[in-house]
């Protein structure tokens, strides 16, 4: 099971990894996996060119390490987080809408200050059918 948020655990994690939250406006997309027993999950930003630079390219970096170790990357534009970075009463799952901030650390790129972007449940289809057009 995963520790509890404010486990000493997670604060260890942090100190150890050398974190730093890149400067950039808050951006959007979209969990494509969360594994709550285990205390982390993928967002997917809507748009790759707002992360900035000095993510993408250590993202870049990392899909080459995998693709080389033979592994398949299914989302390529994916960043990692983890439970102590999704907002303390948002109920986060797959197909959640999100805002989030990202950070680079000595293990690659992560998503951080994790926010829900889509109203009471932040699930991406029922926004989406909200802002449909009538026909």
């Amino acid at each position: 099971t995963c520790a509890p948020v404010d486990s000493e655990f997670w604060s260890k994690k942090l100190e150890e990894e050398n974190r730093i939250v890149l400067d950039s406006e808050p951006l959007t997309g979209i969990c494509t996996l969360y594994k709550e027993s285990q205390g982390w999950g993928w967002v997917v930003p809507d748009d790759i060119e707002a992360v900035p630079q000095e993510a993408r390219d250590k993202m870049a970096e990392e899909l080459e390490t995998l693709k080389a170790s033979g592994k398949e990357v299914k989302e390529e534009n994916r960043i990692y987080f983890r439970k102590p970075d999704v907002e303390a009463d948002f109920k986060i799952k797959k197909d959640s809408w999100v805002t989030f901030q990202v950070y680079i650390d000595d293990k690659g790129v992560g998503a951080c200050e994790v926010s829900n972007a889509g109203g009471d449940d932040g699930i991406a289809e029922e926004a989406e059918a909200e802002a449909a057009p009538e026909a």
